[in-house]
């Protein structure tokens, strides 16, 4: 069996490393200093980290899993190599969610999106009644105001 085609599957898979990493790189400028990392079942932001954590998990949970897999799919292309068609295309599935979760964790927080109770600080001109929500907008140049709008009670 040829193996020239099985080492390229593999160095296509580990290339969503480095366009994460551009995807980053390219909106750096423009991400807000608190990015919305982690959602509840309703898409609501509930975890934030500064574009620095963003992106050390992004990539981080990215390289794990592109060393993972690479190991496993190697390992199963030697001792079964009938089973690396389903073993590439379950890691190519899997790399992929990931990619795309980066991706859209950018997207989002290049998006103004309210911002909730759990902004609520020191560093935050939010009330703590939940009514007011903080927008970030765009001032030009990559810079960021504050504005706080408020909200009628239910």
């Amino acid at each position: 069996m040829n193996r020239s085609w099985y080492k390229w599957a593999v160095i296509l898979m580990w290339m969503a490393l480095p366009t994460s990493a551009w995807t980053y790189w390219r909106v750096w400028d423009h991400l807000p200093a608190r990015m919305a990392v982690h959602f509840d079942a309703n898409w609501q932001p509930n975890g934030y980290t500064t574009p620095e954590g963003a992106l050390r998990l992004g990539l981080g949970i990215m390289l794990v899993m592109l060393v993972i897999f690479t190991v496993a799919t190697l390992t199963i292309f030697y001792l079964k190599p009938v089973a690396v068609w389903p073993a590439l295309l379950i890691s190519y599935v899997a790399v992929g969610f990931c990619w795309y979760g980066n991706y859209s964790i950018v997207k989002f927080n290049l998006n103004a999106q309210a911002a909730h109770s759990e902004l609520v600080g020191t560093i935050s001109p939010a009330h703590r009644d939940s009514s007011r929500f903080v927008i970030p907008r765009p001032a030009g140049l990559g810079m960021t105001t504050w504005a706080a709008v408020s909200q009628p009670h239910s």
